[in-house]
């Protein structure tokens, strides 16, 4: 066994929505103490490369590949490629020893959560997802606590031991707005404000919808809409705006950075299924029609989407039907009717768990000390 000290490791990777959500953990413990040392592991291919070093931590790098859900040829390189990341996590581990690993998901979680058992550190994993993902349903069934957002994925971690509900760690900076006050920062003091947000590269399909239900509600001017479009599709939401001669009561941007001033002042918001973004909308309460992407592994989005939708905290459009009626159907219902508005946003409040970030890193201390 060897000796730990003031390191935790946290590795996942791939995609944003695994990213994201331990840099959030990371930053809140930092803040109560400055002197934890927190490395990452990941990829040179997974976004992480990049978003990890410009959030402020230290990154290093194993190789390792996905596994092919069928039965693949390919399947021998990447059990070639996994007992390489293995090895590779192993000397990172040995060379930093840490209290504990953090997993939050891909497929470079799984590498190092074995190397991690292998030196018998412990292992916390969190799930972003209602449904879980392949790598994170393996590890579950050897590491010491499963962290999950929905309570829908409880079902999928039997084997486990130890299953928490904590929900998703937020940026905190969420919490830090009201909304008359981000209101008039972005200059919409008295309207109806309608977010729209089809995730960090944007949706092509919900750009557009998005602007034609902008352009059906042209003579209400007490509604203005705020679309992020993703910057590779700005021009061609712009174009089609023009198109339509929809410019009165839309603003497009191609990205909003100052996200959180925006969510706190939106009435409704219209968003992908993404974990983190649902996290979001929830925990500050907001009223919600869910466009769950089709194009992500597993249908994960859906599955959150779902979640929400039973409890009655939004509605859900399919991208099939963005083409319809019913994306400004359900807008009306919740522009129109104050009594739906009102039941939506607290059943939305109640599903949110704003306190997420700073749970997760709770438990995460209680391994250093």
């Amino acid at each position: 066994m060897m000796q730990r000290n003031k390191t935790l490791i946290f590795s996942g990777g791939g995609t944003g929505g695994h990213i994201y959500p331990a840099i959030s953990v990371a930053d809140c413990l930092k803040k109560t103490d400055s002197h934890l040392n927190i490395i990452f592991v990941g990829t040179k291919e997974g976004l992480e490369a990049k978003i990890v070093p410009e959030a402020g931590y230290s990154i290093e790098f194993i190789e390792v590949k996905g596994l092919k859900r069928q039965l693949k040829v390919e399947n021998i390189t990447v059990a070639t490629k996994f007992l390489k990341g293995f090895w590779q996590a192993r000397k990172i581990l040995k060379r930093y020893n840490p209290a504990c690993v953090f997993v939050t998901g891909g497929y470079v979680s799984l590498p190092v959560a074995f190397a991690a058992k292998s030196f018998g550190i412990k292992i916390i994993l969190h799930e972003q997802n209602a449904f879980p993902g392949l790598a994170n349903r393996i590890i579950s069934r050897f590491c010491d606590k499963v962290l999950i957002s929905f309570e829908e994925s409880k079902k999928y971690f039997k084997r486990s031991k130890d299953v928490i509900l904590t929900g998703n760690p937020i940026r905190l900076e969420i919490l830090n707005y009201n909304q008359s006050q981000a209101k008039r920062e972005i200059g919409a003091d008295s309207k109806t404000t309608v977010l729209i947000v089809g995730g960090s590269r944007g949706a092509e399909n919900l750009n557009r919808a998005a602007i034609r239900l902008a352009k059906s509600f042209e003579g209400n001017k007490d509604v203005h809409f705020i679309l992020s479009t993703g910057e590779k599709k700005f021009d061609d939401a712009k174009s089609y705006a023009e198109q339509l001669n929809a410019v009165a009561n839309i603003s497009l941007y191609p990205y909003i950075k100052e996200m959180p001033k925006y969510l706190a002042a939106a009435d409704v918001v219209i968003s992908r299924g993404g974990a983190i973004a649902i996290s979001e909308i929830t925990a500050l309460g907001k009223p919600s029609i869910i466009v769950p992407s089709p194009y992500v592994v597993n249908n994960h989005q859906e599955y959150n989407a779902r979640a929400l939708e039973k409890e009655g905290a939004c509605f859900v459009v399919l991208e099939s039907e963005l083409e319809g009626d019913k994306l400004r159907i359900l807008l009306e219902k919740l522009i129109y009717d104050k009594q739906l508005y009102t039941s939506m946003q607290k059943k939305s409040k109640n599903l949110g768990r704003p306190d997420a970030t700073e749970k997760i890193a709770r438990l995460l201390r209680e391994y250093i000390k």
